[in-house]
């Protein structure tokens, strides 16, 4: 067995949406200051490098993290290679066949610490394709499932609507397409609207 993480590193470096919460990372105590320990601590944005987010994201009336069903988010999973598409379509995922995908873009080029200028977003209409499919969580290595600029966010209420969770942030550089299991438990967070996640794959098929 080979478990692949393909989850962004948290450190200050990373980059995050422009006016949002940056990463911070200080020192409560340390042994070289004196301390009897060393303490860390940190905060940052809810939607900081790779997690999921709940309808409360979007939605005034949504769920927040406390209604996620941890099943959800173990189990089989497709990897499925976008890298040369401007949007993902209904043709993308007409041959899926695990209630979990995940979308490989073109932002496996992008560096942690840089922010893109344009990501490939998920066309409604290809929600609506996974919804019939059985599909029940989606996952991006894009900041988001819409474009950068999006204000009405139909990616994300399609995704709702559907009851489909979508995982965002992934790091999928290193992943080729194909099956693998899903390891991605949020952060136990009560009434969020988003949860980081350490998300990893399993591949058992291809163990070296």
């Amino acid at each position: 067995m080979r478990l692949i993480d393909i989850s962004e590193g948290l450190s200050p470096t990373i980059a995050t949406w422009p006016g949002d919460e940056p990463f911070r990372w200080s020192w409560t105590d340390q042994l070289d200051a004196g301390g009897s320990v060393n303490l860390g601590a940190f905060s940052q944005s809810t939607h900081t490098g790779t997690h999921v987010d709940a309808p409360l994201h979007v939605r005034t009336d949504g769920e927040g993290t406390e209604a996620f069903d941890l099943e959800t988010f173990v189990g089989p999973a497709e990897v499925i290679d976008v890298t040369q598409a401007d949007a993902i379509r209904p043709s993308h995922v007409r041959d899926v066949s695990t209630g979990r995908v995940l979308f490989k873009t073109s932002a496996v080029a992008r560096a942690s610490d840089e922010w893109p200028d344009r990501i490939t977003p998920i066309l409604p209409s290809a929600v609506s394709a996974l919804a019939e499919q059985g599909v029940e969580l989606i996952g991006t290595d894009a900041p988001s499932v819409d474009p950068l600029d999006s204000k009405e966010l139909l990616a994300h209420h399609a995704l709702i609507d559907a009851r489909i969770r979508n995982l965002e942030g992934l790091a999928l550089a290193d992943v080729s397409k194909g099956k693998y299991r899903l390891l991605a438990l949020p952060l136990k967070l009560e009434g969020a609207d988003a949860a980081p996640v350490r998300a990893v794959l399993v591949d058992a098929e291809n163990d070296p």
